[in-house]
């Protein structure tokens, strides 16, 4: 059976907006020990972090910067011929 519509015709109640707005995102890998998280993160930042074969070799979190190339930057820096270009950077 189809739900029964109301006979009031009011909007839905706003939902509630969790955390802050931002263009500063964070991202993080999470997993048990020994899975390769460690791994990853050199692989996706070029770092060398110490990935070693025994469990809770990494317990300080580390932070990167990872630049993220993007066609319409590229196209803007060509269009408007800015003095200088700076990427976008993504943490």
């Amino acid at each position: 059976m189809p739900p029964k519509s109301s006979k009031s015709k009011e909007a839905p109640a706003e939902r509630p907006i969790l955390g802050r707005f931002s263009s500063h995102l964070k991202i993080g890998i999470v997993g048990l020990p020994n899975v390769g998280k460690s791994t990853l993160f050199n692989t996706l930042t070029k770092l060398a972090i110490p990935a070693e074969n025994f469990p809770f070799c990494t317990i300080e979190p580390n932070e990167a910067r990872v630049n993220i190339p993007d066609e319409r930057f590229e196209w803007l820096c060509q269009l408007y011929k800015p003095k200088s270009e700076v990427c976008e950077f993504k943490f």
